[in-house]
């Protein structure tokens, strides 16, 4: 019986488990239905509000309606311009909590954005809705012509949003820059059971296209917006395929193919230092940005063409425009080490045991002194000869940079100089500052020997450089010889930073000496050299000190420019400095390094 009543338990918790995870189910997909459908009210409140501001140019400019299309989702109205206006079809409901965004004209002939029935006031002024058309000058003496007025500021076309944390709308007037909250609330509730309300309505009431004459639009708030329709009377002018932002690179012309009908008369208005004629009035529009060097000019502005048909008739087509130069925007790509960053395809290191390596870290030895996957045979400091097999990684796929052991003393050996991956790490150089610790960097917040957090900005993984030339018959016979970073698609780039840090081996040695070496004394110091190789063949130097008697060691993460290398091919390095004990440089010739930047190109952008 407790059997049978145990198994009862069980199965009510179950079902009641089960029940519950359901409702969080149904929670979860009514929110993400809700949020979907806010994105989708304020995507067709913001393209009502493009629309209502095309209307108002067109009204302003004398442009004609030539064309409603009715389309599953609303209308698309088209101009004599070539511009359109898309307008959705709103919901249906009286509950929707969206801002009620319209236009008033006032007593001085303009239009100016409202919001729920008020002036939209930014800065204590109301926000125009179209623009100012500049005043003819008057003729002066011997009839020469006076200056233009002054352009009036252009129009400005609210953004709205809603805001995430508050839910309410917020509307924006200088491109999303700032945002002010209207007090609407875009979720409200029922009141009865908790659910949420999301209802939105189109800004536009009505469309009347029947007139024969006239296009009328009702907004929400019952403003009417008249448009004429066009006629074999009126002129039509359209700039085929121009942007409505038409960018132009200093001291430079570009043209547009025009198509125009019934036009016999035109004037085109520019920006000052702007140029832009007709070829044909049927055929092409030239617009000439002003040169760079130029005293006075506008960087931005509008061009106006006001066409006249023969009958009188008059239509305005504005473009704005910018002069500029395009410029190519830098991607920074980076070779981290790290084992969550491995791009390149797995490889196999054929001399040590065609061990696969799928991640930075099985790139690491585990024996930091006479390891075997570093060109050690069975005894500590016995290299492996070999011709076509060593030690060696790729950043495929992300920097494109490489590296492989160097050939020295007949052999592919880290004795010999390379760049071993390590993610050993002390602060306790006294017992770790020898050759046993070859790959340990100097990290001064570390615990004894660890193997995590120690490289740059608490990653794990590093590389170790060891090698150096001093011209002396005890190391590499020529700088080629020395440890390289290259980039193996053969592409030259940019280099453009990577970080340094010392060696708990190199840094015993510089403050304590060993056998080998004498401390630093005065006037000592050790620097980092990187040698760049371009593609026509020349060098470029650069360096980094990273020791000074009087300034002590680097004992940091410290960040290295290297951008003054230009663009290169491969890029050697080497470690000098002033302690010789007769054969050569004498300290320790190592240093770490991570978080290598790479230059590449990125977006192209105007300004």
């Amino acid at each position: 019986m407790k059997k049978i009543f145990t198994f009862l338990m069980i199965a009510m918790v179950g079902f009641a488990l089960t029940g519950c995870r359901q409702r969080i189910w149904d929670e979860l997909d009514e929110l993400d239905n809700r949020v979907t459908a806010l994105e989708e009210i304020v995507k067709k409140t913001n393209s009502d509000i493009a629309a209502i501001q095309t209307i108002l140019n067109a009204i302003q400019n004398n442009v004609f309606v030539t064309n409603v299309i009715t389309t599953p989702d609303g209308y698309t109205i088209q101009f004599s311009d070539g511009t359109s206006a898309t307008i959705s079809n709103g919901t249906d409901g009286a509950d929707a909590n969206t801002p009620v965004i319209s236009v008033k004209q006032d007593t001085d002939g303009n239009y100016y954005w409202t919001i729920n029935g008020e002036w939209l006031i930014v800065d204590g002024e109301r926000v125009r809705a179209n623009g100012h058309d500049g005043q003819n000058g008057q003729d002066g003496q011997d009839g020469q012509d006076g200056e233009d007025g002054q352009d009036g500021q252009d129009a400005v076309a609210p953004q709205v949003r809603i805001n995430e944390d508050t839910k309410e709308w917020e509307i924006s007037t200088d491109g999303g820059a700032t945002w002010v909250s209207t007090g609407v609330i875009a979720e409200g509730q029922d009141g009865e059971n908790g659910s949420v309300i999301v209802e939105g309505e189109t800004l536009f009431q009505s469309i009347d296209y029947t007139n024969e004459d006239y296009v009328i639009f009702t907004l929400a708030d019952g403003t009417v917006l008249k448009v004429a329709r066009y006629d074999e009377s009126a002129p039509m002018f359209i700039i085929v395929d121009a942007p409505e932002l038409i960018q132009i690179e200093y001291g430079t012309t570009v043209e547009f193919a025009v198509e125009a009908t019934n036009v016999v008369e035109y004037l085109i208005n520019v920006p000052e230092g702007w140029h832009a004629s007709c070829i044909n009035i049927n055929n092409v529009l030239s617009i000439t940005a002003p040169a760079k060097d130029l005293c006075h000019y506008d960087k931005e502005g509008y061009i106006a063409i006001t066409v006249v048909s023969e009958s009188g008739k008059m239509s305005i087509v504005k473009k704005n425009v910018m002069a500029g130069e395009w410029l190519a925007s830098v991607e920074l790509r980076t070779l981290t080490f790290e084992d969550n960053n491995v791009k390149f395809t797995p490889y196999e290191l054929e001399y040590f045991n065609n061990k696969q390596i799928n991640n930075w870290s099985d790139l690491i030895a585990e024996d930091q002194y006479g390891d075997y996957i570093l060109g050690y045979g069975t005894w500590s400091g016995e290299c492996i000869p070999t011709d076509d097999s060593h030690y060696s990684w790729y950043d495929e796929n992300n920097t494109f940079l490489a590296h492989d052991f160097p050939l020295n003393y007949d052999s592919y050996c880290f004795a010999g100089g390379g760049h071993a991956i390590s993610n050993y790490v002390s602060s306790d150089y006294a017992e770790h500052g020898n050759y046993m610790y070859q790959l340990t960097a100097y990290d001064k917040d570390a615990n004894g020997l660890v193997t995590s957090g120690g490289g740059h900005n608490g990653s794990d993984n590093f590389a170790v450089h060891y090698g150096y030339y001093d011209g002396s018959s005890w190391n590499q016979t020529t700088e080629d010889d020395l440890p390289a970073i290259y980039f193996k698609d053969g592409e030259a780039r940019v280099i453009d930073h990577l970080y340094v840090c010392m060696t708990t081996y190199e840094y015993y040695c510089l403050y304590e000496g060993n056998g080998l070496t004498a401390p630093m004394g005065e006037g000592d110091y050790v620097i980092i050299e990187a040698i760049g190789h371009k593609e026509d063949g020349t060098t470029s130097k650069i360096s980094i000190r990273v020791a000074d008697y009087h300034d002590g060691v680097i004992d940091d993460w410290t960040k290295w420019d290297l951008t003054a290398l230009g663009e290169v091919v491969k890029v050697n390095f080497n470690i000098i400095g002033t302690n010789d004990n007769g054969y050569g440089f004498s300290q320790p010739a190592y240093f770490a390094y991570d978080d290598v930047a790479v230059q590449f190109p990125g977006e192209t952008i105007f300004r």
